[in-house]
């Protein structure tokens, strides 16, 4: 449950670039409520992502996501989305009216290796880097458009934890 009158902190960007790993860093340090919203989302649908994918499809998927994204935000001081959801139409729209979206880039190369035959990565499991390269690229101006600001996850956690906070306190 929410613990501060601050508006939620929800880290967007392209899969694999550490938005639950520095959402959790954040959330303890802080003392803040955390979800991560695939997480949720696989939780209270009793299914994994993929699963949902395969049974509703991609856009029965973003649905599902905005839904979520709604009573989360209501309820969470930092949010991890997925990495898609900015695919959503109604989640995008929504999140260009939130105030501290922070979106998570780092080196394509680091993001590769990372999420490379990840299963629980329904657009991801199986893609060349080239392919997967071409789904950032797609993806990269809608991250842009929402984002309040934009941090290099290549930096140590403490690092983007003290820009990310001074950056939120600041406003």
């Amino acid at each position: 449950m929410r613990k501060n009158n601050i508006e939620p902190l929800i880290f967007i960007g392209f899969m694999g670039t550490g938005k639950t790993t520095l959402g959790k860093y954040i959330s303890q340090n802080n003392h803040l409520s955390y979800i991560d919203l695939d997480e949720h989302i696989a939780t209270c649908e009793n299914r994994t992502i993929p699963q949902i994918f395969e049974s509703v499809g991609e856009e029965g998927f973003r649905k599902l996501e905005f839904k979520y994204l709604q009573t989360c935000l209501k309820q969470y001081d930092i949010i991890s989305t997925g990495g898609g959801i900015i695919e959503g139409e109604s989640a995008f729209q929504y999140l260009k009216s939130q105030q501290n979206v922070i979106w998570l880039d780092c080196d394509l190369n680091i993001i590769f290796n990372r999420i490379r035959n990840d299963k629980n990565r329904p657009n991801a499991n199986n893609k060349t880097f080239m392919e997967l390269k071409n789904l950032y690229l797609s993806r990269v101006s809608r991250y842009n458009e929402i984002a309040f600001i934009k941090v290099n996850s290549n930096e140590s956690l403490p690092i983007l934890e003290n820009k990310i906070m001074e950056e939120v306190v600041c406003e």
